[in-house]
C-alpha cells in the first residue's frame, strides 16, 4: 500500500522521488504531447489543482524531453511535471498499466496508499468523486476498502 520507488526528472532535470509527495492525497496523471485526450484534460487538471490545494497533482510525461519542454512553456503548468520515456512506461507498469494506454491516472491517499486507477480521459465527475473519497477517508466515514469502492463506483 505504498507508492512504488519511482524517480523521474522534473522539467529542470532534477531527479524527484514520487514518494516525496506523500503527506497529501495525490492525483498522478500520465500523459504525452502526442495524446489528444491527454492534452484536453491538462487544463481541467490545472483548474482542479487551483481549486483543491489540499490535493497534489503530479503530471508524468511519457514522452521525449524537447516536446514536453515546448508544451510546458506554452501550457504554464501550475503543478509538478516529471518526464521519462521508458522510465515513464515502467512507472505506469508499477501501477498495473502494462499496455501503456494514456491518459492514465492514479489516485493515492495522503498516507501513500493506492486507492484506484483510471484509464482514459478524466472528467469533472471523476475528480469530484476523488474529492468526496478523500474527504470521506479523512473524516473516517470510510476505510481504505470503502474509499477504493467509492472510486470504483461500487459505493
Amino acid at each position: 500500500d505504498a507508492l512504488p520507488a519511482i524517480v523521474l526528472d522534473d522539467l529542470a532535470g532534477t531527479p524527484i522521488e514520487l514518494a516525496s509527495f506523500a503527506g497529501k492525497p495525490l492525483l498522478i496523471n500520465f500523459w504525452a504531447t502526442w495524446c489528444r485526450p491527454c492534452l484536453r484534460e491538462i487544463p481541467v487538471l490545472k483548474t482542479f489543482h487551483e481549486d483543491h490545494p489540499d490535493i497534489d497533482v503530479i503530471g508524468i510525461a511519457v514522452d521525449r524531453l524537447d516536446p514536453v519542454l515546448e508544451y510546458a512553456e506554452e501550457m504554464q503548468f501550475n503543478y509538478p511535471v516529471l518526464i521519462g520515456q521508458s522510465e515513464g512506461m515502467q512507472a505506469m507498469a508499477e501501477f498495473e498499466n502494462d499496455s501503456g494506454a494514456m491518459p492514465f491516472s492514479v489516485y493515492v491517499a495522503a498516507d501513500g496508499a493506492l486507492l484506484g486507477r483510471h484509464a482514459g480521459e478524466l472528467h469533472a465527475e471523476h475528480l469530484e468523486n476523488f474529492v468526496a473519497t478523500v474527504a470521506a477517508l479523512a473524516h473516517g466515514s470510510v476505510d481504505r476498502t470503502g474509499a477504493r469502492e467509492m472510486l470504483a463506483g461500487r459505493r
